[in-house]
């Protein structure tokens, strides 16, 4: 496994169910809760994010972002980093 679960009940929770019922403290409503951390790159993250009062996931890169709606597309996203940077080292 490339990469760590940071918040392993939401990340398991995300995988097969809704996440809409998630509480965030204040802090992760302003950043984002981190479900997951590259072991090779710690700028590589995967984050649950509200936007509008909307759970969504958010995959962190250096200095980009991108925003999914589904667990699906997120984490395929992630994992394609993951591969990327498993590449590059």
């Amino acid at each position: 496994m490339n990469y760590k679960i940071i918040n392993r009940s939401v990340f398991e929770q995300a995988q097969v169910r809704s996440v809409a019922d998630v509480p965030f403290t204040e802090e992760e409503l302003q950043n984002g809760m981190k479900l997951a951390v590259s072991k090779q790159d710690d700028t590589l993250a995967l984050y649950l994010v509200d936007i509008d009062g909307h759970k969504k996931f958010d995959v962190r890169w250096d200095d980009s972002s991108e925003i999914f709606s589904g667990w699906h597309s997120a984490w395929d996203n992630f994992s394609w980093c993951l591969n990327t940077v498993a590449q590059e080292k």
